[in-house]
Formats: C-alpha cells, structure tokens, sequence
C-alpha cells in the first residue's frame, strides 16, 4: 500500500532541498489544484513536486498521522506521478536547467572587458582622429607624422615679429628671443597616454581635439622683454597748442597718453604668443591732457581764430592806425595756465610787438620815449664802454592795447578799440644800465696776419670794423654771419686766398676765417655758451690748436649765446700786424681753460686738383687731434666743465692737373 512505502534514501527529502526548490515546489503544487485538467492535456510534463510533500510535515519526536486521501485526491495523484514515479526525482534536474545562464552572462562579460582592455592597449598611441595642436591640422596622422608638421608651424611662429600695439605707438618683441617656448613631444605624449576612460577611447577612433601645445617661460627673460615692450608703449598725454605763423594759426588737437598694464601684458603674451595673429593690442589705460578736446575747440573758434580774422583798428585821441592780422599773429602766444576751474589755454599779447607795429604803422604812434643803453667809445683798440641814458616820451602804453584787444575779443568783437597817449617810461632806465657794470674786460686775444696780402688785410679790416662794438644783450646771441654778410664785391670784400676742400685757391672774402676765429675766442675766453663753430680742416700755426673757426657764407658760422645777466660788448681792431680781439662784460665768469698735447698722429695726404685756380703744394705737416678744456664758474660756484675735440688733416701734396 502506499502508505507502508519506504521513501528512497537517494532522493533527497523536503528538509534537504534548499529553499529556492521548495518554493518552487509549493508554487506548482497550488497550480495543479486550481486545474486539474491542465495535466490531462500535458501529459509529458514533470510535476515539480508531490501534492502530498507540499505540506511541509513537522519534524521531531513525535509522529504525524496525515489523514487519509480523498477521491479526488486519488485521480489527481497518479495523472501528476506521470507513469507512477514520485515528484521527489525532478527538482534537482529543474534546479540545474535554470542556473545555467549566469555563468552564459559571466563568460560574455569577460570577453567584453578584455576586448575593451584591448582597445585600449591596441590605441595607446593613437592620437584623436580629428586633431588641431595650436590650430595645425594633423588629423589622420601618427605621432610621428603629426610631430615635424608641428614643429615646423611653431617654430616660424616662436622666431616671428610679434608687434604691440599702443594707439599710434608700436613695439615688438620675438617670442623666441623673449624667453618663450613649447614642447610638442609632451603635448603628443599627453594625447597618447594608456586610458581607459570610454569618452577618451571613442574621441580616438572616432572623435576630434582642439588642443594647445605644452609651453613654458622663462620668468627673467620675459619680464625684460615685458618692461622693454611697456617703456616703448607707455607715453604721455601731448596738450593742445596753437601757434601763430603770420596771419595763419596752427591748432593742434590734444592726445591722449597711455600707460601699459604691464602684468596684463604678460598673461597676454604668455596666451597668445603662439596664436596666428602677428599683431595684439597692448592692455592698459588712457591718460587724458590737462585740456580737454572740448575745453581747445571752443578756445580756438571763440578766442585764438578770430584773433588774425581781420585787422584791428586802434585809436588814441586823433590818432588811428590798424594792426593786421600777420602783426597781431606775431605778437600773439597761446599757453596752458592753471585757473579756478583748473587747466585751460589763455591768449597773451605781446605789448612792446603791437606797440611798435602801431609806430611803424603810423607816425602818430611812435613813443617819444628811449631806453637806456650801452656802447663803445673812442677809437678800436682805445674805446671803452659807456651808458647812453633812457628817457621817457609820449606814447601808448602796449599793456592797455593788450588789455583792450583781449577785452574785445572776449566780448563783442568790434574789432575796434580805444587807448590813450600818455608819457611812457623807457624800459630800461639809466640806472638800470649803470648797474650793469660792463667795464670790465673778460676776455682779450690776438692772432698774427701776413700784413703783405693786400687783399687779406683789406678783408680783415672790414670784418673787425663790421664786428666792432656789437653789443649782445642778456639772452642774445652773437652771430657772424648776420654782420659779415652779404660776402661780395658790392659789399666791400675782395678775393684772396682760401682753403676749399683742402686745397688752396681764392675767392672773396679770403681771411675772413681770422675774423671768425677772434670772434670765436672773445666767447670762449668770456664763458659765453658756443652755439656754433668749426675749426680749419688743417691746422694754420697762428691760430691756437683746436680753438679756432673758419667761416663759409651760409655753410659755417659762428655763433654764441650770451648766458649772463648783463650785456657784452665785442671790441675788434688791426694792429702791429695782428688782429686783437677783447670782451668787455661784467666779469660774470671766473674762466679756467686747458689744451692737451697732439695725439693720433696721421700721414699727410697726397691731393689730385683740376681747378683752373688750384696752387700746388709740397705736403707738410702731418695731421693730429687735440682736445680743448674749459671751465667756467659763475657767482653761484657751481662750474661748469666742457670738453672739445678735433682731428687736423696734415698738409697735403698738392697736384695741380
């Protein structure tokens, strides 16, 4: 019977299948109760387990008599045995079939890792298959193919004028020069390192990069360049200005300065440097003028323009005359001052210029008036200096014409104006020019002359009568040319021998270099500032070495200022075959001079000369250079140390052809 059926010791009991097998047992087992009949029409089918072994018995000592089966339940048993076999065979066959896929997903993983493994062994070296480096397209290339194309870009690139720019003004700089640099190597190696990050295995394959080339800077060289780069760069703001020509004004509009940011400039430069462009703008900021663009358009088209529009009529008592445009343009300056309001430009007039344009225009205003002054008298050689005294007289006074016509121009602009005659002080009185105290001799010199030249000594003679008493004011300066000139016939001058281009021959006017060279030693030995001189192109031995000038009409002067604070008078005059010289002043200098010994001894020259004029000469004298000292010490006792050169040809061998 079935219930004294042993169960198989083989076949694994409730309590030894795992949970996951009775489950499965328990979910068929309730499957076969709702439909009988499911089992007819299967009859192949393996039931996962006994109806009777789904209930679960009790285990222990004590023993459970299960009640006895219904009918049904006898039908149901023998249909779900399948052919008299128990359920408790099958579940370990189900068990099995079911766990397979697992290990199908395992092994499909695994060959999926190492292909990726793969991949990104196999593209180590690849670089992305669209790929830019400092904008050079290398796509599709190997490291080694995309390297030298690199490196040739670059490298024009790091060798090139980088110019910075700075409104009008430019500098430049050569990156290579500057301390910049790059590493393609390390740039491709960074492209080409072992990854295993999927985004960067697709964008090798299949993907692009734009990238920028490893660089690095040396800080001492690139912080040289950048201060080179910013001194140039950095300017101030240029003011306004008007300046009158005559009747004509020239304006000319303010700029602005700028001043470079010198650390932005760096980071740009370290940015852009290897870029494409050539050219970069420097960062930085505008200094603005004083005086705004606006502030001078308006003072020009109010006030400077309208100045030297037309003539301006001026009257005193029964008196009228006119000053034109080019006379108020001559007397007229424009400067920036400082106001309440700050900077602004303001006319000024010149009195004294409108004055004396108002005389020369009409008698009637002409000033009766004199100012004191001071000249030689007696004869050249014996003269001393003396003050002719000042006086006053009747005349306009310059500051109410000034006044009037700023006055007008401010307001209506009638271009007419009024003034009075009344009796007008010299400008400088008698007094004053006492105490100028120019009788004393600061300088005195002689040189020989050949008094056999005829037309030499008659040369020489009218330029010391021509230099003789000129008076040079504070400030003034003394220039040859303006009395010597015009060198002609007419004017007095005969021709005589000369050195031209280093050889002799004549011409009018020979010997008027001895005159330049007395007129240049009363400056020299006064302390007078040397504006202008030139000495022989050879040494003439009765001239001192190196302090001495030659003189060409138009080509060379002589010309020096006078830089003390009262006038100097030049005395000239021939005597005892000699040309003197003397300086009377106010013994402002105290004067120190020295001369050194020749050096740099040179051969003399051999000369070739087709001039119908030319004179032949043996050759002499070799050439050398000498240095000149001077200094000067004013009342202040601050000296003053100057230092001249010069290097004489020697006297040629002159062939005449």
């Amino acid at each position: 019977m079935a219930d004294d059926k042993k169960p198989d010791p083989s076949e694994p009991t409730d309590n030894e299948l795992d949970a996951e097998s009775r489950m499965l047992q328990r979910i068929a087992a309730l499957g076969d109760q709702r439909d009988p009949e499911a089992n007819d029409d299967t009859p192949d089918a393996e039931p996962d387990t006994d109806p009777q072994e789904a209930v679960e018995t009790p285990q222990g000592p004590e023993t459970y008599d299960p009640p006895a089966p219904t009918e049904q339940t006898k039908m149901i048993h023998p249909v779900a045995a399948g052919g008299g076999s128990t359920g408790s065979e099958d579940p370990p066959k189900a068990k099995r079939k079911r766990r397979r896929w697992p290990w199908v997903v395992v092994v499909l993983l695994l060959l999926l890792g190492i292909g990726y493994v793969g991949v990104a062994f196999a593209t180590e070296n690849d670089l992305p298959a669209t790929l830019t480096v400092e904008g050079v397209d290398v796509s599709g290339k190997t490291v080694d193919e995309a390297a030298p194309v690199i490196e040739e870009e670059l490298a024009a690139r790091a060798e090139r004028e980088l110019v910075v720019s700075a409104a009008d003004a430019e500098a430049s700089i050569v990156p290579a020069e500057a301390g910049y640099s790059y590493d393609v190597d390390a740039t491709l190696n960074d492209l080409t390192e072992l990854t295993f990050d999927p985004v960067e295995l697709w964008g090798r394959i299949f993907g692009e990069a734009h990238v920028d080339v490893a660089t690095s800077v040396d800080e001492a060289a690139a912080e040289d360049a950048v201060a080179g780069l910013a001194e140039q760069l950095t300017y101030d703001p240029t003011e306004g200005s008007v300046v009158y020509e005559g009747e004509s004004m020239d304006y000319s509009e303010p700029i602005n300065g700028f001043t470079v940011d010198s650390e932005q400039l760096s980071n740009d430069l370290s940015a852009n440097w290897l870029g494409s462009e050539t050219e970069m703008e420097a960062p930085g900021e505008a200094v603005a003028p004083n005086v705004s663009q606006e502030q001078w358009d308006t003072f020009v088209a109010d006030t400077a323009q309208p100045l030297v529009d037309d003539i301006y009529t001026v009257t005193a008592d029964d008196a009228t005359a006119q000053l034109t445009p080019a006379q108020l343009g001559e007397a007229a300056e424009v400067r920036v001052e400082e106001g309440e309001d700050g900077d602004a430009p303001v006319l000024s007039l010149d009195g004294d210029t409108l004055t004396d344009a108002l005389a020369q225009n009409s008698d009637e205003f002409e000033s009766t008036n004199q100012d004191a002054s001071i000249e030689l008298t007696g004869s050249a050689g014996s003269a001393s200096p003396e003050v002719i005294p000042g006086s006053s007289g009747r005349g306009v006074d310059g500051e109410q014409v000034v006044d009037e016509i700023l006055a007008d121009l401010n307001g209506e602009q009638t271009r007419s104006v009024s003034v009075e005659l009344h009796e007008v002080e010299p400008e400088i009185t008698t007094e004053e020019a006492e105490a100028w105290d120019v009788n004393h001799v600061v300088a005195e010199y002689a040189t020989p002359y050949p008094a056999s030249d005829g037309p030499r000594t008659a040369n020489l003679e009218i330029g010391a009568q021509r230099v003789n008493g000129t008076v040079v004011m504070p400030g003034d300066e003394f220039n040859l040319n303006a009395l010597l000139a015009p060198i002609t016939a007419a004017n007095g001058y005969h021709s005589s021998g000369v050195v031209e281009s280093g050889v002799t021959t004549e011409a009018l006017g020979g010997g008027l270099s001895q005159i330049a060279t007395m007129s240049y030693n009363a400056g020299f030995l006064g302390g007078m500032d040397i504006v202008e001189h030139k000495p022989h192109s050879r040494w003439f031995d009765r001239y001192p070495q190196g302090r001495e000038s030659t003189y060409w009409e138009g080509q060379i002067n002589v010309r020096w200022a006078n830089d003390t604070d009262a006038p100097v008078i030049v005395e000239m005059w021939l005597d005892g075959s000699q040309v003197h010289t003397r300086l009377w002043g106010s013994d402002y200098y105290d004067i120190a001079t020295s001369t050194s010994e020749p050096y740099n001894f040179t051969a003399s020259p051999t000369i070739r000369s087709t001039d119908e004029e030319c004179i032949s000469e043996s050759g002499g004298d070799r050439g050398f250079t000498v240095d000149v000292n001077r200094t000067k010490t004013p009342p202040s006792g601050e000296a003053v140390q100057e230092s001249w050169s010069w290097a004489y040809s020697g006297w040629p061998t002159v062939i005449c052809e």
